[in-house]
């Protein structure tokens, strides 16, 4: 559904409130439009007033405590638009623990208001509503306090209570008087230094060239979340390479463009002329520009990086091989955002590097801070993803996460290997602790530069009936030993992955007893049980990859419906994703059945067809 009318009245304020003595009203304040947001949320991305905001609620009181398809309450969109303090204050009065809401990038309202230059008293009762905002991080790695400063020009008194101390007392009007006027000869300086841009703009448009070039060479998965796919890229460089007979070429790693004779010059841009190779890149960044443009001007939050990454992933034009893998799995929202997290990281090192030039020594800072924004000054390095525990219930998907996990870290280049391997106790340890030792090494060595997926961990500390001496424990020292011997090498590039797997309450038992190998693993994730909705469209999924096809009747809704009706949630939670194997396991009996009884009746049977009733005769026979 797009917006409604009472949508677009809530950009306007005044009509709306005339609309809210309407019978439909009510009803008009629960719809949400494809976007998933409420009236409640448009009114808040136009600076609504506290009457209509108050209206609104009346009219649907869940309203505030409602999210928007990438997790934003009200509350959050508020805090980014800058609405007034008194509608802030009536979300916060009707939905205090709005305030301790993430959205699906990890975000708070208070990093809301922290990054959109939110008044002080918007900022102070975030803060007063949930103190602890302040230390935490969003997704990616910064605290309100880190998104505020990167703003030159945050207030003081917003920078003062974010850092916990009192805000400074108020300036005098002597005082603004000459922040005004070092405000303005700040600008003259700005507006002085664009004046001299002829040369400078000849010089940048090259450089960002040929660091795109750069990019496609060395670190092309990058590339992607510019909405630019690189296969095609290389096909449309070797293209112009060929008509130009040779006479234009791309010298290898990108560090020049050279080109020769007539044949080799393209048409100009702005008065500068480009190479043919320059040209199609240019072609590139600019088609990715112009597809990028909202088409219906709505505010709501489209201007946020991550939302505009999955507009992007989510049109047809680019196929990112990253978030295809993401899209594979069903539910984990928490783990796909930190890959995006790491791969956000991962791109701006990459981005970085590439804006050097290879001329520029290892040791020198690259001196054109034009081309380079303040978040890729400092020199750091690509980021390592951390060793991980998975904690859930049986078919959870906890291997084929990992399993995942270990082509996306490859195709972004934190893994030096897509190679997968999936070991437990009887793998890691043997009779004797040199044994152990042995196996453990072996293990390793197999898994380098890869995930090594320990599934069922908990197990390691246990002892066997025919030895008292736990045997697992010399598996954990040695894992401790060679782990932490990585790390004081720098060998952290080669070292696989290890991310331990089990059961939640023998797990939480088995890290509670292991503090010491506990601390190697900073990121825990839970995976919940699949809900109905979950379990269809696995099934769907896992029928359309072994071949099969579904009836038109058999939808999500109803696949959901039946698994609600003919299972209990405790059935469920001791199978979780193996339900939808043991489902098409059965409905595939199904299938023969009507096949044989088809070879009778002379009825014409698609062998590759599940109809409702295969999958209903399976439940109600077997899902007991």
């Amino acid at each position: 559904m797009t917006d409604t009318p009472l949508h677009e009245l809530c950009k306007g304020f005044g009509a709306m409130l005339g609309r809210s003595k309407q019978p439909s009203f009510i009803e008009d304040a629960s719809r949400l439009n494809d976007r998933g947001n409420l009236p409640l949320h448009a009114a808040c991305s136009f600076q609504a007033n506290r009457d209509v905001i108050e209206a609104l609620l009346k009219a649907y009181p869940d309203g505030a405590s409602q999210p928007n398809n990438v997790g934003n309450l009200p509350l959050h969109q508020a805090a980014m638009w800058q609405s007034p303090v008194e509608s802030v204050e009536l979300l916060l009065n009707r939905y205090t623990e709005g305030a301790t809401v993430r959205n699906q990038y990890g975000s708070l309202p208070l990093h809301m208001a922290a990054s959109n230059q939110a008044s002080g008293e918007v900022v102070r009762m975030l803060i007063d509503s949930y103190p602890d905002a302040l230390h935490l991080q969003n997704d990616d790695g910064m605290t309100p306090l880190d998104l505020v400063l990167a703003d030159e020009s945050a207030s003081e008194a917003v920078v003062a209570m974010l850092e916990g101390r009192p805000p400074p007392p108020e300036m005098s009007r002597r005082q603004k008087a000459e922040k005004f006027v070092e405000r303005a000869e700040a600008l003259e300086r700005k507006l002085g230094s664009v004046r001299d841009v002829g040369g400078r703009q000849y010089r940048d448009l090259r450089e960002a060239i040929q660091a795109v070039r750069r990019l496609a060479d060395r670190f092309p998965h990058a590339l992607y979340s510019a909405g630019i796919d690189p296969n095609e890229l290389e096909i449309a460089l070797s293209g112009s390479m060929e008509d130009c007979n040779g006479n234009a070429s791309v010298v290898s790693g990108g560090n020049s463009i050279a080109h020769a004779g007539k044949h080799g010059i393209g048409s100009s841009y702005k008065g500068i002329r480009l190479t043919e190779a320059e040209n199609v890149i240019l072609e590139a960044v600019k088609k990715r520009s112009a597809s990028g443009v909202g088409q219906n001007g709505d505010r709501t939050n489209s201007s946020h990086p991550n939302i505009a990454r999955d507009n992007a992933h989510a049109s047809d034009g680019v196929k990112d091989q990253v978030e295809n893998l993401l899209a594979s799995i069903v539910s984990v929202h928490h783990i796909k955002s930190q890959v995006r997290g790491l791969r956000r990281s991962t791109e701006i090192a990459d981005l970085r590097e590439s804006l050097i030039p290879p001329t520029v020594p290892p040791t020198r800072i690259f001196t054109n801070t034009s081309l380079l924004p303040p978040a890729l000054s400092d020199d750091s390095s690509r980021p390592r993803s951390s060793h991980m525990v998975f904690i859930g219930n049986p078919g959870t998907g906890k291997s084929a996460v990992a399993r995942l996990l270990a082509k996306t870290y490859h195709e972004l280049g934190i893994l030096r290997k897509p190679r997968f391997l999936e070991v437990e106790r009887m793998d890691l340890v043997g009779r004797t602790p040199a044994q152990t030792t042995t196996k453990t090494l072996q293990i390793l060595e197999e898994a380098r530069g890869g995930i090594l997926f320990i599934d069922e961990a908990y197990t390691l500390s246990m002892a066997t009936k025919r030895s008292k001496s736990d045997a697992g424990l010399d598996a954990i020292k040695e894992l401790v030993r060679v782990m932490d011997g990585a790390v004081e090498a720098d060998q952290d590039d080669s070292f696989p992955l290890v991310i331990l797997a089990g059961f939640p309450q023998e797990m939480q038992n088995f890290l509670a007893s292991q503090g010491n190998f506990r601390k190697r693993f900073a990121l825990t994730f839970e995976f919940p049980d699949y809900s109905c909705t979950e379990l269809a469209q696995i099934f769907v999924d896992l029928c359309y990859t072994k071949g099969f096809e579904l009836d038109d009747s058999l939808d999500v809704g109803v696949l959901s419906e039946l698994l609600e009706r003919e299972t209990t949630v405790e059935w469920r939670a001791e199978r979780n994703g193996r339900v939808c194997e043991l489902l098409l396991t059965g409905a595939r009996l199904e299938v023969r059945k009507r096949i044989r009884l088809a070879t009778f009746e002379d009825i014409d049977v698609d062998p590759q067809l599940i109809i409702l009733s295969d999958v209903e005769n399976v439940m109600m026979d077997e899902f007991k």
